[in-house]
């Protein structure tokens, strides 16, 4: 219990995933050896098709620094915030507390993973305190872009530490639940020890627009779509779900869910009283196929222009049951994901050739971020009045401006810390904080790089980008000469059966650099596989500006 706890230990907070990237959250929370680890999530690679799946934290501090991990708290169902848990868990068999949306999603996610023992996933509401390890959990309500996220407020031996999660100050919530300032306003004037802030906005000036903004948006567009309407979003986007299943119903449209994951989010929201309408109004895609297009409003994934999604398959007509016809409207309703851009720009090509109308935000209001631009940041600031800041959620720019806007408001520049994912910070019980030492943190590669190790991706990365030329030699064993070859074979690089004349000039060279290595020469020799590398990463450099994966075989006879 929280009361046993010294109430002069210091407390530690560590930073495993999430500070100096978007995505990867977790952070640890830790007093006199018991923690609680706030989210576990993963992100996606920027170059998925080199073989990456998803990144999860590495979360090797945890299991080897003795500390007891107790609980873990989850601020809202974004897939950066609860994706990683089953590994975690795993790990560790510890209560996982949130509210019921951000539970209801975490078990759709332990549901593939296997346990030995059931899961305890306890539910929690905002104002109503609970322990949780050393600690005294206080849940807050914040809107954010999916239903129910909470802040955290952390009453520890050293002070009240509040966790923002993901945030932003919306004024006119879809479900009309308020963000809690009242509550952020008594915990200031109580006393605040830190503020652990989300950073993802911190570069746009102004505040975010409210969620329920887009409702006229939504009815223009499909009041005139005179087929069928796709929006296409993150399916953990209740919100926005549910206005699109508000206005399909205005204008008489039956609303399909396409894919796995958004029509088991439809179900959780019918569940959960998110999206609160008969379950007459959702139909399958096998019944839709027999009512009139006009009349249909679909839901899918592939707002980034995910290869697998349904939105993608529709789009080169490779979907079972669904196609685009003239008339059609398509909107994609998420902001394009850095890195994203080239594949999203070639899916609503496509689309556009099948017949639709595209959507997106940069021709129309279709979206709105869930996240906290700068007035609503320094508006929390000023609602909890922290004496020392630490800015999370966000690559190292956000992370530094983030410091720069808490200096502006106020908070003095020595009690700012801009940490990265490995380091730690520690307060004690007299309000003053210092860094500690930083531990082991990262990133583990899952599904398509088994052992997440960097060089692998480095070697898919130059396959990629220069090909690969195997080169074949083989020496006698009596002499020391070369009896056959240099024989040189390409991928991606050059005409691969050796007759392009880039080959036959590359293959003179390496035979000049191989006989100007004097004495005789052994397959076991390292000199020998080092300058075959080498005289060809040259050639093919000098030539062709390109440094090929280069496979030295060499045997003898």
């Amino acid at each position: 219990m929280a009361a046993s706890t010294s109430t002069t230990a210091p407390v530690r907070i560590v930073a495993l995933g999430g500070l100096g990237e978007i995505g990867l959250n977790l952070m640890a929370i830790e007093c006199a050896g018991r923690a609680i680890v706030i989210d576990c999530g993963v992100m996606f690679p920027d170059e998925p098709a080199l073989g990456m799946g998803t990144y999860i934290p590495e979360m090797a501090w945890l299991e080897r620094s003795h500390v007891a991990v107790e609980a873990v708290v989850l601020t809202h169902a974004h897939e950066d915030h609860i994706g990683a848990l089953p590994h975690l868990l795993h790990r560790f068999n510890v209560p996982v507390y949130g509210t019921d949306i951000t539970l209801a999603f975490a078990r759709r996610r332990l549901a593939d993973a296997e346990f030995d023992d059931p899961v305890d996933l306890r539910t929690i509401t905002p104002r109503k305190v609970f322990e949780a390890g050393p600690f005294t959990v206080e849940p807050i309500r914040v809107t954010h872009s999916t239903p129910n996220s909470i802040a955290l407020a952390i009453r520890t031996p050293a002070g009240i530490i509040i966790h923002s999660g993901d945030f932003k100050i919306d004024d006119a919530p879809v479900d009309g639940q308020m963000f809690d300032r009242e509550r952020f306003a008594e915990l200031g004037a109580e006393g605040v020890a830190l503020l652990l802030s989300d950073s993802t906005n911190v570069e746009r000036p102004g505040r975010s627009g409210s969620e329920s903004s887009l409702k006229p948006v939504l009815r223009e567009l499909i009041s005139r779509a005179r087929g069928r309407f796709f929006l296409s979003a993150f399916s953990s986007h209740l919100h926005r779900i549910r206005q699109v299943v508000e206005v399909s119903r205005e204008f008489g449209r039956r609303v399909v869910p396409l894919g796995r994951a958004m029509v088991e989010s439809a179900r959780l929201g019918l569940e959960t009283g998110q999206l609160p309408f008969a379950q007459a109004m959702f139909v399958d895609s096998g019944e839709a196929e027999f009512l009139d297009g006009n009349r249909l409003s679909y839901l899918t994934s592939g707002s980034q222009g995910e290869p697998l999604s349904a939105l993608a398959k529709i789009s080169i007509d490779a979907h079972p049951r669904v196609r685009i016809e003239q008339g059609d409207v398509v909107v994609l309703s998420s902001r394009f994901i850095p890195g994203n851009e080239r594949t999203i720009n070639t899916l609503v090509n496509r689309l556009y050739k099948q017949g639709a109308e595209v959507v997106y935000d940069a021709v129309a209001p279709v979206h709105v971020s869930g996240h906290a631009s700068q007035d609503e940041l320094t508006e929390l600031i000023a609602l909890t009045r922290p004496r020392h800041f630490v800015p999370i959620h966000g690559e190292y720019r956000h992370l530094s401006r983030h410091v720069a806007l808490a200096i502006a408001a106020g908070i003095p520049e020595q009690n700012c810390f801009l940490l990265e994912d490995g380091d730690s910070l520690i307060l004690n019980g007299g309000g003053e904080a210092r860094r500690g030492f930083t531990v082991e943190a990262g990133r583990i590669a899952l599904e398509g790089v088994d052992s997440g190790d960097p060089a692998v991706v480095g070697e898919r990365r130059v396959l990629a980008r220069d090909g690969t030329v195997t080169a074949v030699v083989v020496l006698s064993s009596k002499t020391g000469r070369i009896v056959a070859g240099p024989d040189l074979l390409s991928r991606g690089l050059v005409s691969g059966d050796g007759t392009s004349a880039h080959m036959r000039r590359a293959k003179e060279e390496l035979t000049r650099r191989l006989n100007s290595l004097g004495g005789p020469l052994h397959a076991n020799d390292s000199r020998v596989k080092e300058e075959i590398v080498r005289a060809i990463r040259r050639y093919f450099s000098d030539e062709l500006g390109k440094r090929p994966l280069v496979i030295p075989y060499v045997t003898e006879v």
